[in-house]
């Protein structure tokens, strides 16, 4: 069963915020995904080969045609901040 104290620590692993009045709502739609999945892997596949396309058919790659790109500094023209000819980002991951 996953609770609210669930659902907030998972948020607080993945920096997400959540206002107060939605943590409720989402830890039933939470709990509905942990639901399906565990009914997912009640399905039996013992005598099941791996796959790893559901078709015979050989896809087709798209044709490479080369297109015209626009230049570093008319890309980033409209970026608040930029480092090294890159866009500037902040660090998300420690």
């Amino acid at each position: 069963m996953i609770t609210k104290d669930d659902v907030l620590y998972i948020a607080d692993i993945a920096m997400l915020k959540f206002p107060e009045e939605e943590i409720d709502m989402f830890t039933e739609k939470f709990a509905q995904v942990i639901g399906f999945v565990d009914t997912i892997k009640e399905v039996n596949t013992e005598d099941v080969e791996p796959t790893f396309m559901v078709s015979d058919e050989a896809g087709e790659l798209k044709d490479y045609e080369e297109n015209e790109t626009l230049l570093r500094e008319e890309v980033l023209q409209n970026t608040v901040e930029q480092q090294y000819g890159y866009f500037k980002i902040i660090k998300v991951v420690e």
